[in-house]
This record gives C-alpha cells, sequence and structure tokens, in this order.
C-alpha cells in the first residue's frame, strides 16, 4: 500500500520546528529555503485545522457533561 500515515500535531510540531531551525541558517541556498518555507507553510495550515478540530471535540464533551446543550457543525451538509 502507498498510503501516507497521517502525521500526529506533535510530529507536526517538531517538523516545523526543524524547518525553522533550517530557514535560520543563512547559507542556506534560495531553492532549499523556498522548498522548506512552503512545507513549513503546509504543516502550520494542518496543525491549525487539528488544533480547531481539537478544540470542537472538547468543547462538545464539555456541553455534554454539563447537559447544556449539544454543539453541531453547520457547515456540514446533512
Amino acid at each position: 500500500m502507498n498510503q501516507k500515515k497521517k502525521q500526529s500535531f506533535e510530529e507536526n510540531c517538531r517538523r516545523l520546528e526543524e524547518i525553522v531551525e533550517s530557514l535560520e541558517d543563512e547559507q542556506l541556498p534560495l531553492e532549499k529555503s523556498i522548498k522548506l518555507f512552503t512545507e513549513g507553510v503546509d504543516l502550520a495550515l494542518k496543525a491549525r485545522g487539528q488544533l480547531e478540530e481539537g478544540e470542537k471535540k472538547v468543547q462538545k464533551l464539555i456541553a455534554r457533561m454539563e447537559g447544556d446543550f449539544e454543539l453541531e457543525d453547520l457547515d456540514k451538509e446533512s
């Protein structure tokens, strides 16, 4: 199977740290810098999405625990 494993939030953050350290190297060629920057932006977007998903889950669990209401994603089509 040629299926990529979904990276965890922590793995994405570690890779972002590596990219930042590499980009701080003033000797890095421009093409390599652009490639790393692009990868970093993609990882940052994925990490932000993962955080948003986690936040929604936590809010839903707290609301369920308190018995107040059930959060529903209004963007999803029924």
